[in-house]
């Protein structure tokens, strides 16, 4: 759904639920790789992806003047598969198509906000998005030329690199 046919509190529950998805996925995703460098990276990723989490629910507590206001439920899987039974470059190219959907999503609520701090942790957030998707490309690239790459384990990533 387009943020552009929400009301901002349903804007806000959406994007709590989209971090909470990706910071699922980023660590799903680090637990099924062995290279520390990699694990690193997605660690990273979902601890940002919390922060965000953190942030807009914040916004919603803000805008609902409720302690605890109600989510949205998840949305139903796209393709049946969960994500635990994608291939690695299958959850990457999942995880790149959400960053770019977060990001359109971001973009098209920052247009609708009318007050100006959130209008601004909206486009904030849509930049980091993009952020998030361009490191997630190079990571699919890296497995794509070089499958064993998040199978190396230890002393072995000084003498294989990507």
């Amino acid at each position: 759904m387009l943020a552009s046919d929400l009301t901002i509190i349903e804007v806000l529950g959406q994007a709590v639920m989209q971090e909470v998805e990706a910071y699922k996925r980023y660590q799903l995703f680090a637990s099924r790789v062995k290279n520390p460098l990699v694990q690193e990276k997605f660690n990273s990723l979902a601890n940002e992806e919390k922060a965000h989490r953190e942030l807009l629910y914040g916004m919603l507590c803000k805008y609902t003047g409720e302690e605890k206001p109600p989510l949205p439920k998840e949305a139903p899987r796209e393709s049946g598969k969960s994500d635990e039974e994608l291939s690695l470059p299958e959850i990457l190219q999942l995880a790149i198509r959400k960053e770019q959907e977060a990001q359109v999503f971001y973009a098209d609520a920052a247009k609708l906000a009318t007050d100006p701090s959130g209008k601004r942790v909206l486009e904030y957030l849509a930049e980091f998005e993009r952020g998030h998707e361009r490191l997630l490309q190079t990571e699919y690239d890296s497995i794509t030329k070089y499958p064993q790459w998040f199978d190396i384990d230890g002393a072995d990533i000084m003498l294989v690199g990507p």
